[in-house]
């Protein structure tokens, strides 16, 4: 298809509407504080999924125990001994997960299984896993070279494996819709978030924050999934789970659209360079090739 006729694939399709606004918060840290609810507010409307009802997984619509017992999928056989490698080899250098996160990261590897039910492409969700996952564990090495703490080291390894959970929630809603946003983004040059909000209302990323704050997902790892393409829209100064899933999702660059060439455009670079870590990249981009060659293909 031309990218001419893209735009064809869109009439009568239902958009998200919900509106979002930037954070005018100086004041976040990366221990959950901030000094208002302005921007965390805009994730727990319920009108948030009130277009994916009819689509997306029943279960993971209302809050509460999922049962996904027989629900393995052989598109995804290889994840639980990929994510447990990861797992074993963080242990060792940052200690046993927090119960917290642990929690949300076994609810983020249902949402990728349950996924497979819907009439989508396992393909597809299984190429978004391979990348979450090498970003969520790149991440986490970046932390541990930064000497964070433990926690920060479990949230930005956590928030790497769920930052594209946007893109599941689209890809079961209006799975020809977001395919043809992404062939559109690939095949003009533009950043996909810009076509999501054009033609869907919202980004991934924003979808993704707002389907996991109706699990009561915190607030650092909300803030993480919401703005991983985009960090600067949470004015902060000091390193932090945000600044290792950015880091790390651009350097994976195995992303549905905009991150395949893992080049880190200026803005990437000036906040990196901000924060003292843009001399750091030769470093991530050596483990990441590490993390390529140890994951499955």
């Amino acid at each position: 298809m031309s990218c001419s006729g893209y735009l064809s694939v869109f009439l009568g399709v239902n958009s998200v509407t919900e509106q979002w606004r930037r954070t005018e918060d100086d004041s976040w840290n990366w221990d959950g504080e901030r000094a208002n609810g302005y921007w965390w507010s805009q994730f727990n409307s319920v009108k948030n999924l009130s277009h994916w009802s009819s689509s997306f997984p029943s279960q993971l619509l209302t809050r509460g125990h999922l049962n996904v017992e027989g629900c393995r999928s052989r598109a995804l056989s290889h994840l639980d001994s990929a994510l447990e490698e990861h797992v074993r080899s963080l242990t060792r250098d940052a200690g046993r997960i927090p119960v917290d996160l642990e929690h949300v990261l076994d609810f983020g590897v249902e949402v990728f299984i349950l996924s497979e039910g819907c009439a989508v492409d396992s393909s597809h969700i299984a190429g978004v896993w391979r990348h979450s996952l090498r970003t969520g564990y790149l991440a986490a090495l970046i932390s541990l070279n930064q000497q964070a703490g433990p926690r920060m080291i479990w949230q930005s390894f956590v928030g790497g494996v769920l930052h594209d959970i946007g893109m599941l929630v689209f890809l079961t809603q209006q799975p020809q819709a977001f395919t043809t946003v992404v062939d559109i983004a690939q095949c003009r040059g533009l950043d996909l978030s810009v076509v999501e909000r054009q033609m869907l209302g919202s980004t991934h990323a924003e979808s993704g924050a707002a389907f996991l704050a109706r699990w009561g997902v915190d607030e650092v790892l909300l803030a993480t999934v919401a703005f991983h393409d985009d960090p600067l829209r949470v004015p902060h100064a000091a390193f932090g789970p945000l600044t290792a899933v950015y880091a790390a999702n651009l350097v994976e660059g195995g992303g549905m659209a905009q991150d395949g060439d893992a080049v880190i455009g200026r803005e990437g670079e000036a906040y990196l360079t901000r924060l003292g870590l843009w001399d750091d990249l030769p470093l991530w981009q050596g483990w990441m090739r590490n993390i390529h060659q140890l994951t499955i293909q």
